[in-house]
């Protein structure tokens, strides 16, 4: 065996385990899901059991206001993606194409932004939001994810916009295009699949929150994300010792960004390592 199958086969080794233990959490949650409760500690290796049972899930609709959970889920999310898309596209086409001043001096601090971690804002957020009084409310919940992760959206986008043909958006002005009408009738549909990925990474990113829906939200019931919901579960006395049933709310807390990522995994991956060559 040469050296360079040898470095071949160590690569795909290492890939091999890395994934394993990425997996196994997941595969353990699935299965203990699906697992009767008298079950799962009757051998705690294998993580299934046959036939599976719905048990779990069955109590956790039965216990667990799941729809008004979803639903809350996603207002919360979409708007947080709907709200930062609506900011960031035309911000990035603003940097792309404009020249104003203090743009470099912007475009660095939006950069810089990024290395702010959103939780040593929470506080400073938290006072705002009840000098409001929009604390255990879905709008508090949502407006200061507004800008999380905001300034990488306007960079990828940005990156991607300025590898756009220019003869095209100038043979759209000679034609009596505003820059409006370049924006969303010229650029957007040639830049669908970033916007879908900048979308994706967002929705995702905020689906997941925890700490903040529960800061902000977890004083009222009827404004719980699924994701303060499955811990609630988890704290009360329906749900401490009810380990399925506990796998079976995270594993539909879950579903839903692992459907969307599965389906637009090639979408997304592509856009980002497109977005990090261009421009």
């Amino acid at each position: 065996m040469t050296a360079s199958w040898r470095a071949v086969w160590l690569s795909r080794t290492i890939l091999i385990v890395v994934s394993a233990l990425v997996l196994m959490p997941l595969v353990y949650l699935v299965g203990i899901s699906f697992k009767a409760p008298q079950l799962i500690f009757a051998n705690p290796i294998l993580p299934f059991t046959i036939p599976p049972s719905l048990e779990n899930y069955q109590a956790v609709l039965r216990q667990m206001d799941i729809p008004r959970y979803l639903l809350n889920s996603v207002a919360f999310a979409g708007s947080v993606t709907l709200g930062q898309l609506a900011l960031a596209i035309p911000a990035a086409f603003s940097f792309a194409y404009f020249n104003f001043r203090f743009k470099n001096l912007l475009l660095g601090l939006i950069i810089i932004s990024l290395m702010v971690p959103f939780v040593v804002t929470y506080i400073p957020n938290y006072l705002l939001l009840a000098r409001w009084r929009l604390i255990n409310t879905l709008p508090g919940l949502i407006l200061p994810m507004l800008g999380i992760s905001l300034g990488f959206g306007i960079f990828l986008l940005r990156q991607h916009f300025m590898s756009f043909p220019r003869e095209v958006m100038e043979a759209a002005m000679i034609d009596g295009a505003n820059s409006w009408d370049i924006l969303w009738r010229v650029l957007m549909p040639a830049n669908l699949s970033p916007v879908l990925a900048v979308g994706i990474y967002v929705l995702i990113n905020t689906w997941n929150q925890f700490i903040w829906p529960l800061l902000v939200g977890g004083g009222n019931p009827r404004s719980y994300t699924l994701t303060v919901a499955v811990q609630i579960f988890y704290t009360s006395p329906e749900g401490g010792d009810y380990w399925g049933a506990i796998m079976a709310a995270s594993v539909l807390t879950s579903l839903p960004t692992a459907i969307i990522f599965l389906l637009m995994r090639r979408r997304v991956l592509t856009t980002f390592v497109d977005g990090a060559i261009k421009g």
